[in-house]
């Protein structure tokens, strides 16, 4: 069983980097964040509201000429600037010489790696036809429509070509000239200047609506019911899919994390090479359970050689002082090769190696003190001896070629083995 007791998230929108889980997890987390935003500024736009609000709102007529007043300069606030966020670079408006003032937008619609595969799927979809590029386009363009919404709304007697000179800078085109505000005068670019241009329709049916009242573009409540609904319905197998790129990270990190001092000569590299089958594996639309199983083994054999190390290096030497000689012998031993020890018993490492057989000799036979005294070597007695002598010599007449020559002897307390291979020169022969 696996617990989780804690899930560190990263702040903002849904991070593509990250596994799909993680993702989900931070749209659920952004969706909370908005709501309460959105929450905390209409309490707020409510107070305001209520502080200045008189008590009868809605009257058939005035009795007095001063609430006939009041009543028109309250209703004619429609037409004033509203959601305004600071001046854009001192820039005057083309028509009215106002100065240029940046909207509050709403902000992007976050979206998880899924949503967007499935959006792209709809768009192609749709086809290359007439039709299909404009329903593409009306698709793609909530967002532009309302920022053009709360450009008018925030700058009223606004035209075109202001709304470019912000959001898209580089398809206006200054000239040398002045205009009577003392700016350089300037044009469209081609692109929009095309017939039926996009941008031209979108910009007449736009509405001077300030970002507050427009409709959300994110809707926060049925996002988080869709991830919570996502969540809720993934089985085992599709859970432990959602959890592969996560326990793959941590596998990872915790061996990049192992301390060892032996310097093994390929550790590094597979550890490499484990990162980039992790890639590869977090990368796949549809997970491939022979590769993850590849990649696991990877990962046991790399875990199992540095805890070897480890484990030697704390047998060797249990004072953890630094000694590069039996680190080198301790990255030979775990590569498998054979090596010798110097001063054999008498020397400090053989002692170390000398008691480490004569404690495990203890513990298995039950030895007692007085017994250990009596024995003449630490090291258990041998089962069986064997002899191997490797030759070379010219066969089957002095001047034939050297060929290699193998004899092996095995001696037990019962058996004796003797076993042979020869060779001869049979160029000339």
């Amino acid at each position: 069983m696996v617990s989780i007791s804690m899930i560190v998230l990263l702040p903002g929108y849904p991070d593509l980097r990250t596994s799909l889980l993680h993702q989900k997890l931070q749209m659920l987390n952004c969706c909370i964040e908005r709501k309460e935003t959105r929450e905390n500024s209409s309490a707020n736009f409510e107070s305001a509201e209520g502080s200045s609000t008189d008590e009868e709102e809605f009257f058939d007529c005035a009795d007095k000429p001063e609430e006939e007043s009041r009543r028109k300069e309250k209703y004619s606030l429609w037409n004033q600037p509203v959601g305004r966020l600071g001046k854009f670079n001192n820039l005057r408006l083309l028509k009215t010489g106002d100065y240029l003032y940046i909207p509050v937008t709403q902000e992007p619609v976050p979206k998880s790696e899924d949503q967007l595969e499935e959006d792209t799927d709809v768009l192609l979809k749709l086809g290359s036809d007439a039709q299909g590029s404009e329903l593409r386009a009306k698709m793609m363009s909530a967002s532009l429509l309302s920022d053009m919404e709360s450009f008018k709304a925030a700058n009223p007697g606004s035209a075109l070509e202001d709304f470019i000179r912000w959001y898209s800078p580089r398809d206006w085109i200054e000239g040398e000239e002045l205009d009577e505000w003392g700016q350089k005068k300037g044009r469209l670019s081609s692109r929009m200047m095309i017939e039926d241009n996009f941008w031209i329709q979108m910009w007449d049916s736009a509405k001077p609506v300030p970002a507050n009242r427009q409709k959300r573009l994110f809707d926060d409540t049925r996002e988080a019911e869709k991830v919570l609904h996502y969540l809720d319905s993934r089985n085992l197998c599709q859970i432990s899919e959602l959890l592969i790129p996560i326990l793959s990270h941590i596998a990872i990190y915790k061996l990049s994390e192992e301390q060892v001092s032996a310097e093994l000569p390929d550790s590094v590299e597979r550890l490499r090479g484990l990162i980039r089958a992790a890639e590869r594996i977090s990368r796949e639309s549809k997970l491939q359970p022979r590769r993850f199983e590849s990649f696991i083994q990877e990962v046991t054999a790399l875990e199992l050689k540095l805890s070897q190390a480890n484990s030697l290096m704390y047998k060797f030497n249990p004072s953890g002082g630094v000694d590069q000689d039996l680190a080198n012998l301790v990255a030979d031993l775990v590569s498998g090769r054979e090596v010798e020890v110097g001063g054999r018993a008498e020397s400090r490492l053989g002692g170390r190696i000398a008691d480490m057989f004569s404690e495990a000799q203890k513990a298995a036979n039950m030895i007692l003190p007085e017994q250990e005294e009596a024995r003449n070597s630490p090291f258990p007695q041998p089962h069986e001896r064997e002899i191997v002598l490797r030759v070379a010599v010219p066969r089957p007449a002095t001047y034939s070629a050297e060929c290699p020559q193998f004899l092996r002897a095995v001696l037990a307390k019962n058996e004796f083995r003797l076993v042979g291979a020869f060779s001869e020169d049979i160029v000339f022969f």
